[in-house]
């Protein structure tokens, strides 16, 4: 749908660079599904990180949902702005990451 794509992307655009949280590490807007009448919509949000760093990473964008909401509105041109709803997405295929992420710093730790 092309409402989703807009809003993945001003969604993500507005977490790099509106967002000063400094919990919030590498991330990927993993989905956007909005509802029919375009009053809400679910954000799949996936960390690259531990589990802790992961957890700080989530409560940041939540600390910072209603802000990124008033953001979107002023940056979509929609009838009503849908209320965000992030849910933290770990399905195995963005473990992929991770594991690059720990095969070079293995690497880099066997070059010292």
């Amino acid at each position: 749908m092309k409402v989703e794509s807009l809003l993945r992307k001003e969604i993500e655009e507005i977490i790099r660079r509106d967002v000063s949280d400094p919990r919030i590490i590498f991330f990927t807007i993993t989905y956007v599904h909005v509802t029919g009448d375009l009053k809400k919509a679910k954000v799949g949000i996936s960390f690259i990180g531990n589990e802790k760093e992961k957890e700080n990473a989530f409560n940041g964008i939540l600390s910072a949902r209603k802000f990124i909401q008033y953001k979107l509105g002023q940056r979509i041109s929609l009838k009503f702005t849908p209320e965000i709803d992030f849910e933290l997405d770990e399905r195995r295929e963005f473990r992929i990451e991770e594991l690059l992420k720990e095969i070079k710093e293995e690497k880099e730790k066997n070059e010292d």
